[in-house]
């Protein structure tokens, strides 16, 4: 037998010595050196002093009204140099324990710089001393076995026997030493120990990648594993990672030149893993791959990316846990979410009595999901809104429109990219002029957003750039094109496919998009419910339109005092100037040279409203873009331009968003036992509708309830969930937002879900520890305290969480209060109705995409009416109006709702409360809804014969 062989692997990269010796010394100086020097200079601590003020504050007065004198400068330097030394302490602090713990640090508030030279200094020092966990070594203690007359285990293949093991450190290695053991071992620093009838084999390690500068994890992906769209699997396996210079990759996902990043092989889904113990085997890294049975890596290949709007032959649903893929960089998801909430606003206001709004089933689902992930609300809106201020204050000045080439949203400011080939003028106020020269700024603040939310003039005004789309983004901000600049643009590379599908994407939602025809050529012919886009599946088609329009377009002009389009546009506004934009695929685009050829000439610099946009290759296209291994880069626009990382978007994302809008163009409603609602574990009522007048049949009484009476049930903790989100009754207060989230989720889950089902709804987009999910649950289970048993509120289950008995929401309650056949328990059950339902949850995509949130809205405006209906009934117009008004706060869209506050004011003798309720809701479909839909032709009837009564009473 062989002698053993003790092997090190290791994976983080070393710092020379002298450069760990000087940042230890530095970190040491800062820290313990500049004390020393204040005190020896006599500069004591001013604590006595600072104390004394606070016990009496009005010394504070006579000390800024008398002398300023020498002596009171000295102390204020002094003062200001151990404020100084204090701040550096607290971020070495913060710093070093980051690293120990193998986390990112916690962001010092104004800390920036100085925190990343402390982290510099601190990832160096630690390499002198006790190294983060995540940098520990892998030690295996290898031992020879002797030859065996029998056939042993096979190695797997590629790997090598452990004693003729050698560490390598390449930039991008194919095959880096990774140890798989199958034995056993004991102790903190012993290695795991093979037995003599065992062999111990090591594999290779998953290859390592050096970042270069301009790299991002969408180009690694697309170079290292062939598809940029696997980036999330480079993330996965490298959060929480410490590297050189002490930072670590976090959920922002940005990373630095110089960094080492793990890449998993490719096929073998990533899995998270902590350090489990066991008599056979001791697994020590982080992360790992799936492993079969007989230990060998699984060649089962788990693709987490999700093909929206139809299922995969062949592909098997994405497995719990794996991480969502957020969609694009904000504005797409911003502009196809918009599109969906404002369609389910209509079909809250045609559903049915008992029945439920349509939701999307499927791969769809985890579209959807994706998109709110990456939705940028507020950064839509402030390329919409500044852009909209823009076109007010040029019109007022009736200056020359600026030649916009481009939009930088940067966090400090709205950037407009100009081109350089034109003079343009100062700009108006509030804009200003860049340091280039070439841009103008309008800088972002808070209460200029309220102000341009109020001013009714910006937000009527036409958006003077329909066709922006997303470009990409680099890290002074995200970048977004004027298309209409171009004219015809020509998009080639390996990200072709992508970009073409996420402008498409964004031309059809976005809120700046609302003047555009969107013609899509070979998409396929489908007719589905994005209002302003077509389908054709032939250039030459569309050809013969765009030549028809143009001369139109011409002759437009010619009767007007403006050149272009735009110009007009910018100047005068209205729907006679809106654009039209032709995006066609690169299959298309290649069957029809000669077509495409002739329309790049026929839509010339898109003076006359006319844009084309072709994937592949096109020599006569004004703008080519390059979409290359992740990166986007433009030529013949303007010069400098920078390249910038491309969206992240499923191939065929305009097949998925249209069928999202389809199911949300459903009106009709569905059945409460159609799923996801049959999939809902949480109480229902039965609902029964009934003819017009009567409106509802009786409640399904509770068969435990005698005369129909709820009984309630006494429970020591209250989660509210029928508005802001409470929690009452807790042993303690809760100091984890995301245990108030796990509360929730199990309080609309009385059945109990496993470890991977709320881990999924509360964090989509990450791949959680399973030590996080533990620290999370035990942080619920602290904060809920026990029963009156001696029972934990949130009980201890391996795998698998449900609430005690001790534990209700305020819906369980609602539900028990509404199966009673008496009108008080419906009144009781509407005054537990508070506001919106979940509000103030981080994570609230969960409730609509289950269905959970449409539920408690139909249910509870089923409620509401049912018990205006007894109150007219009774003569109490007013108790009908308030039970209209509480269902109103959680379904503000209801139009039954609206009906009864109709009916309720003409029961209370108050024609003008008539003509009030109505123009409430004209006010509320033409903001919110339109112009997707109208006022009911029900309500509208039913205003126009109380309205008559009205008027007819008044001529009396």
């Amino acid at each position: 037998m062989s002698s053993p062989a003790r092997i090190m692997i290791g994976n983080a990269r070393e710092h020379p010595l002298p450069l760990r010796v000087a940042s230890t010394v530095g970190i040491v100086g800062m820290a313990a050196g500049v004390p020393i020097l204040l005190l020896g200079a006599r500069a004591y601590p001013p604590v006595g002093g600072m104390l004394h003020l606070v016990l009496h504050p009005d010394l504070l007065g006579h000390l800024v009204a008398g002398p300023f004198t020498d002596d009171i400068v000295t102390k204020l330097v002094w003062l200001g140099a151990w404020v100084a030394w204090s701040w550096l302490v607290v971020c070495v602090g913060v710093e070093v324990i980051g690293v120990v713990r193998g986390r990112a640090p916690s962001r010092v508030p104004g800390s920036r710089h100085i925190q990343a030279l402390v982290a510099c200094l601190v990832g160096a020092s630690l390499a002198v001393a006790v190294p983060a966990r995540h940098q520990h070594p892998l030690r295996l203690d290898a031992v020879g076995v002797q030859a065996a007359p029998h056939a042993g285990p096979q190695a797997p293949e590629g790997s090598t026997r452990a004693t003729s093991l050698r560490s390598t450190r390449p930039t991008r290695s194919t095959q880096p030493p990774r140890a798989l053991v199958r034995s056993g071992g004991t102790g903190p620093d012993r290695a795991p120990r093979a037995h003599a009838s065992e062999t111990a084999w090591v594999t290779p390690a998953p290859p390592t990648y050096t970042v270069q500068p301009g790299d991002t994890l969408w180009s690694i992906a697309g170079s290292e594993l062939g598809s940029p769209l696997d980036w999330h699997l480079i993330a996965t396996a490298n959060y929480g990672r410490v590297q050189s210079d002490g930072q670590a990759l976090t959920d922002d996902h940005w990373i630095r030149p110089g960094w080492l990043l793990v890449i998993p092989p490719v096929g073998s889904p990533v899995v998270p893993v902590v350090p489990v113990e066991s008599s056979s085997t001791v697994v020590l890294p982080r992360l790992t791959t799936a492993v079969s049975e007989n230990g060998h890596p699984d060649a089962q290949k788990t693709d987490a990316r999700v093909a929206p709007g139809r299922e995969v032959p062949g592909r098997e649903a994405a497995p719990r846990g794996v991480p969502v893929l957020p969609i694009g960089y904000g504005l797409l998801g911003a502009g196809v979410v918009a599109l969906l909430d404002r369609m389910r606003r209509a079909q809250q206001r045609r559903r049915l009595s008992g029945l439920r709004i349509a939701l999307p089933q499927g791969d769809v689902v985890e579209l959807e999901r994706g998109l709110r992930l990456a939705a940028d609300q507020g950064a839509a809106e402030w390329i919409n809104l500044s852009l909209r201020l823009l076109s007010v204050m040029v019109r007022r000045a009736k200056g020359p429109p600026p030649p916009v080439m481009a939009v930088r949203l940067r966090e400090d400011a709205v950037e407009l990219l100009l081109d350089p080939g034109h003079s343009v003028g100062p700009p108006p106020p509030p804009f200003e002029n860049g340091t280039t020269g070439s841009s103008w700024l309008l800088a972002r603040s808070g209460a200029l957003m309220e102000a341009l939310r109020a001013d009714r003039e910006v937000a009527g005004n036409d958006a003077p750039l329909p066709s922006l789309v997303t470009l990409g983004k680099d890290e002074r901000g995200l970048l977004v094109v004027n298309l209409e600049k171009a004219g015809s643009v020509a998009i080639s590379g390996d990200g072709t496919a992508c970009l073409i599908q996420s402008i498409a994407a964004e031309l059809a939602t976005s809120a700046w998009a609302d003047q555009i025809d969107l013609v899509l050529v070979g998409f396929g012919d489908q007719d589905k419910g994005l209002e302003r886009v077509s389908h054709s599946d032939s250039l030459r088609a569309v050809g013969q339109k765009l030549e028809r329009r143009i001369r139109e377009r011409q002759a437009l002009l010619a009767l007007g005092e403006h050149a272009t389009n735009a110009e007009t546009r910018w100047l005068d506004g209205g729907d006679a100037w809106d654009l039209c934009v032709v995006v066609c695929s690169s299959s298309t685009s290649a069957e029809e040279s000669e077509t495409v050829a002739s329309i790049t000439s026929l839509v010339g610099d898109g003076s006359f409203g006319v844009i084309a946009v072709f994937g592949g290759s096109v020599p006569t296209a004004r703008w080519h873009v390059r979409a290359e291994a992740g990166r986007v880069s433009v030529e013949g626009a303007s010069p400098g331009w920078p390249s910038v990382s491309g969206q992240a978007v499923p191939s065929d994302l305009v097949d998925g968003i249209n069928s999202l809008v389809t199911v949300a163009s459903d009106t009709d409603g569905v059945s409460p036992h159609d799923m996801p609602y049959s999939a809902l574990s949480m109480p229902i009522p039965e609902l029964v509708a009934v003819p017009e007048r009567g409106r509802f049949a009786a409640l399904s009484h509770d068969e435990g309830s005698p005369g129909g009476r709820a009984h309630l049930v006494t429970t020591n903790v209250d989660v509210l969930v029928l508005g802001p989100i409470e929690i009452m009754g807790a042993a303690r207060p809760f100091t984890r937002a995301w245990a108030v989230e796990l509360v929730v989720y199990l309080a609309t889950h009385p059945g109990g879900v496993n470890n991977d089902q709320w881990a999924t709804a509360l964090w989509p987009d990450k791949a959680m520890a399973p030590a996080s999910l533990h620290s999370t649950a035990s942080a619920a289970r602290r904060s809920l305290g026990t029963s009156e048993s001696g029972d934990d509120h949130l009980p201890r289950a391996r795998g698998r969480l449900s609430l005690g008995p001790g534990v209700r929401s305020d819906w369980d309650r609602f539900v028990e209060l509404s199966r009673s056949a008496g009108h008080e328990e419906w009144r009781a059950a509407l005054d537990l109705v508070r506001g919106r339902p979940f509000d103030g949850l981080r994570s609230p995509d969960w409730a609509l995409l289950e269905g959970i949130l449409a539920t408690i809205e139909a249910v509870v405006v089923d409620v509401a009416c049912r018990y205006a209906e007894h109150c007219l009934v009774a003569l109490d117009p007013a108790g009908a109006e308030w039970a209209a008004r509480q269902g109103l706060r959680v379904s503000p869209y209801d139009e039954r709702l609206y009906r009864v506050l109709l009916r309720a004011a003409e029961a209370a003798g108050n024609p003008a409360g008539v003509e009030s309720v109505m123009a409430e809701l004209v006010h509320l479909v033409a903001d919110d809804v339109e112009p997707f839909d109208a006022v009911h032709p029900e309500t509208l009837e039913l205003y126009r014969r109380l309205s008559r009564r009205s008027l007819a009473s008044r001529g009396n």
